[in-house]
C-alpha cells in the first residue's frame, strides 16, 4: 500500500494505491478522507479481489490541497485523465456518492460499474440516470440512514434494473458499523454475484 501524490490542475492530490488489475476508485464522504477506506479494510479487500484500489482525497480534504475545480464530479474526471485511467469502477459515499453519480451520468463510457453508499443529492440527477442503462450498480445503505433517505436508492432502482440494494449496519456511514459485511458486498459485486 503506497501513499502517492499527483498534480491535478495545479492541486496536489493525495491517494493511496494497492493491488493491480482493473482500476477501482474510492471516494469518501464529507467527514472522512482516503485513509477511511484503509481503516475499514476496503482497499485491502478490493486489492485482494485482484483490482487496483485507488483511494482518493478530494481537493481540500485529507492530505490534498484545494484546487480550482468546477465540481467534485469534474474533479473525478480530471483525476482519471491525469492518471491515464480511461475506465474504472467507482465507489462514493454520501457527498462522494453524489460526486461519483454526477461524474458517471456525464461520462458513462468511463464507468465499468458503480458502488454508491448512502449517496446524497440523487434526485438532482433523475433525468440523467438513463445514461447509466446497462451499467452494474451496487447501492449500499444503512438501515436507519438519517442523512440520505432510502428513497434515493429506490429512485435509482426504479430507473435502472441493473441496480441492486444491500442494507449494511444502521447509520449513514454504514461501513463503520459492519465493515466485513460491507466489504463482502463489494467483493461479491465485483465477482458478478
Amino acid at each position: 500500500m503506497q501513499d502517492k501524490y499527483v498534480d491535478v490542475k495545479g492541486a496536489k492530490i493525495h491517494f493511496i494505491e494497492e493491488g493491480s488489475g482493473k482500476p477501482f476508485l474510492l471516494f469518501h464522504g464529507a467527514r472522512f478522507n482516503a485513509h477511511t477506506w484503509v481503516e475499514t479494510k476496503t482497499v485491502e479487500s478490493i486489492s485482494n479481489a485482484e483490482y487496483r484500489a485507488i483511494s482518493v482525497d478530494f481537493p481540500g480534504f485529507g492530505k490534498s490541497t484545494n484546487g480550482d475545480f468546477e465540481s467534485l464530479s469534474s474533479f473525478i474526471k480530471d483525476f482519471m485523465d491525469t492518471l491515464g485511467i480511461s475506465k474504472a469502477y467507482l465507489l462514493g459515499a454520501s457527498m462522494g456518492g453524489e460526486a461519483v453519480l454526477g461524474f458517471a451520468v456525464d461520462n458513462p463510457d468511463m464507468v465499468d460499474g458503480l458502488v454508491l453508499v448512502g449517496a446524497v443529492g440523487v434526485p438532482a440527477y433523475k433525468n440523467k440516470l438513463k445514461n447509466l442503462v446497462g451499467k452494474r450498480i451496487l447501492l449500499i445503505w444503512g438501515e436507519k440512514d438519517s442523512v440520505s433517505p432510502r428513497s434515493n436508492a429506490e429512485l435509482i432502482m426504479k430507473t435502472l434494473n441493473t441496480a441492486k440494494l444491500v442494507i449494511v449496519g444502521k447509520q449513514h456511514a454504514c461501513y463503520l458499523d459492519d465493515n466485513v459485511r460491507f466489504n463482502n458486498a463489494i467483493v461479491n459485486f465485483l465477482k458478478g454475484e
